[in-house]
């Protein structure tokens, strides 16, 4: 159920004269002009301002404005978020990832269709590996810079890291390429085009298994209901797109059809500094771009952040900002901390970390503990500790533990960060991509722009206040810079006293 009320001006500019309640929450005054756009939309969300309730807002809008409920597409990004929003939402409208909208689409255009195995790429391309010429061998060893035999190179953990390689440059390519078959060979070298020509076969290859057992991976769902959606009659009168920032071009093609049969308005919710997908093949730069995509596109930024406290957004806002091409917002919020973030340099990581959740406890239990690897964790914990799915026991209490990928759009009231450390598997990760991934695409960002990304999305989960954890000897690059921020913020650095 969705109400207008009129509100007078309230403190720190939360309120203005109008605004909106649906589902008994209260939309704030820039919520609310979602509610009142009648263009194609961009909606700039913060870290916790509420871009869901946003949506709901304006689907539930809608529904009371007669617009039936099937012409309503909401996408987006991941299962969870879908449910999430199907739960919230209680209409019978369409609510899909990229991937089941396409599903949706083949099956209703009577399209035959199986899914591949998950596994086949990786199978096709390790097959191609071990059988090539020698001469591919050859150029393998060095373009790897390998002085060892094929054989050997065959049976080491070197394979199994170019497989890798060229898996992940085969995806990046299909996300991206079905808008252009024009790869910048002149900027690579003859021994990386050999590579490129001979990764290329793989596909070919990938392309000749699916056919000869007419199955589809799942971006060629994609780009094929982008084939057929103008053979359909569609009577969607609104798309409205969660997490865009995480959009690559393959998906944005699908939606752009679907427009241009449609004549729908579109609406996108994301935020630039939460856009943290790059290896999977999104590109931010779409997000940045929309409005000259889509005509007669209005901008609508969401000013409050009822997460964060106003320092540590504050705090926040001026790290991620040294991205050049992220875009400035202003935010807002009623919540006020002293000491949001809490430094803690440690020479003993396992004795540190237990000292600093019974510093913590019992005043709160609401701690959620991210790493930035998979297994940082475990060199933190001792038998003290017991690890099941995404939750830690310690001492009879549970706490969420996260990548700070999985950590998108959650929250505690405490947030523990792992391994800020000045070291290859650190925070920043200072792996870079092989040379043949980097010339992929024009380089748009400054070092570590996915880094500081991910970094602003592990600082911005609690509620209350971060500590970050360091080796006392290499506090990585974020951390100084943390620190530099937090003494002309807050005038002084608060440290945890082990």
């Amino acid at each position: 159920m969705l109400r207008l009320n009129y509100l007078s001006f309230s403190k720190n500019s939360l309120h203005y004269m109008k605004n909106y309640t649906v589902n008994n929450y209260a939309l704030d005054t820039y919520q609310s002009k979602l509610i009142d756009c009648n263009n194609n939309a961009i909606v700039i969300a913060g870290a916790g301002s509420g871009k869901t309730l946003t949506i709901l807002g304006k689907v539930h809008y809608l529904i009371e404005h007669n617009v039936n409920p099937q012409d309503i597409l909401v996408i987006s990004f991941t299962n969870a978020s879908t449910l999430d929003i199907k739960q919230k939402l209680k209409e019978d409208v369409q609510i899909y990832t990229f991937h089941k909208l396409a599903v949706t689409l083949l099956k209703k255009a009577n399209y035959p269709f199986s899914i591949t195995s998950s596994s086949l790429l990786n199978y096709v391309i390790q097959e191609c590996i071990k059988t090539c010429t020698k001469d591919m061998q050859k150029n393998i060893l060095k373009f790897l810079n390998l002085p060892m035999s094929f054989m050997q190179f065959c049976n080491s953990d070197y394979f199994y890291s170019f497989a890798n390689l060229i898996q992940t440059f085969i995806n990046l390519w299909k996300t991206n390429a079905y808008i252009s078959q024009n790869l910048p060979l002149k900027k690579y070298t003859p021994l990386e085009r050999k590579i490129l020509y001979f990764i290329f076969s793989i596909y070919q290859t990938y392309i000749n298994e699916k056919e000869s057992t007419q199955t589809l991976d799942f971006d060629d769902l994609i780009f094929k209901a982008t084939n057929i959606v103008k053979n359909l009659n569609l009577t969607y009168k609104y798309i409205i797109i969660d997490e865009f920032q995480d959009t690559s071009y393959l998906r944005l093609n699908l939606i752009k059809e679907i427009y241009n049969v449609t004549s729908a308005k579109v609406i996108v919710v994301g935020d630039d500094y939460q856009s943290i997908y790059r290896f999977s093949g999104c590109d931010l730069h779409i997000f940045l771009n929309f409005k000259n995509i889509f005509p007669h596109v209005e901008e609508i930024k969401l000013v409050n952040t009822y997460r964060n406290s106003q320092e540590l957004i504050n705090i926040a806002s001026r790290f991620i900002l040294k991205n050049p091409a992220q875009i400035k917002k202003e935010l807002v919020s009623s919540k006020n901390e002293k000491t949001p973030f809490i430094l803690v340099p440690y020479q003993d990581k396992v004795k540190t970390l237990k000292q600093v959740i019974n510093s913590i406890l019992p005043t709160t239990s609401d701690i959620m503990i991210l790493s930035r690897n998979n297994k940082d964790i475990y060199s933190y914990i001792d038998n003290d500790f017991t690890i099941s799915l995404n939750q830690i026991l310690y001492k009879n209490y549970t706490f969420k533990y996260y990548t700070v990928h999985k950590s998108k759009g959650l929250e505690a009231n405490t947030v523990i960060v792992l391994n800020c450390n000045d070291e290859k598997l650190g925070f920043p990760n200072q792996i870079e991509d092989n040379i043949i991934l980097k010339k992929l695409y024009p380089e748009k960002e400054i070092k570590y722009a996915e880094e500081r990304r991910l970094f602003y999305v592990a600082i911005t989960r609690s509620q209350e206040k971060t500590y970050l954890l360091y080796d006392k000897d290499k506090p990585s690059s974020f951390i100084k810079e943390i620190k530099k921020i937090i003494k002309k913020q807050l005038k002084h650095v608060t440290y945890f006293k082990n």
